[in-house]
């Protein structure tokens, strides 16, 4: 028989084995919100009048399967630009993503014609010291020769919400078990 002063850290130790086996199978799929850094994300468009360049403001939501090697932009919402958001002209919720190491993630869609190969959009996803990087560039034949290119060169962290709620959880498992 357990004497009952031993009960208490039994549990306590049953229930954090639990709870990191369930952390381990469920922590490969993260899904992450967050915000580009307006001062460091920019959209440039290289055209008839010369390159113009917009400063991007918005969230966007990622969800990284590390176990499947996939990832994909669940949503994009940033201030227009010549009439579209960041996430239209790069068709970011319709890339694919693939996990090409833990610090870089791959994104790409082929054009549909293939008589324009150089309308197929690659974006890189790159993690850096607690933000993430993204470059891209892409060219839009459908609208003719005189048509701009779209270059992303963009800065995005893990919105602070977001943070504090992992960070939170993690305070309130300790307290109630430890």
């Amino acid at each position: 028989m357990v004497r009952k002063h031993l009960k208490k850290p039994i549990f306590a130790a049953i229930a954090a084995l639990a709870i990191m086996g369930c952390t381990v199978s469920s922590a490969t799929v993260v899904t992450t919100i967050y915000d580009f850094v307006p001062e460091q994300s920019t959209v440039t468009i290289y055209g008839r009048g010369g390159p113009t360049t917009f400063y991007i403001e918005g969230q966007f939501q990622l969800t990284v399967d590390y176990d499947a090697g996939t990832a994909s932009f669940d949503w994009v919402v940033t201030n227009d630009i010549w009439g579209d958001s960041v996430g239209d002209i790069f068709y970011m919720t319709e890339l694919e993503g693939t996990v090409v190491s833990d610090s870089q993630i791959d994104f790409f869609s082929e054009s549909a014609d293939p008589a324009f190969p150089y309308s197929d959009i690659l974006l890189e996803f790159t993690f850096t010291d607690g933000s993430a990087h993204l470059a891209s560039g892409t060219f839009y034949p459908r609208y003719g020769v005189d048509v701009p290119f779209y270059v992303l060169d963009a800065v995005a962290v893990p919105e602070p919400a977001t943070i504090f709620m992992l960070a939170l959880g993690g305070v309130i498992i300790r307290k109630r078990f430890f």
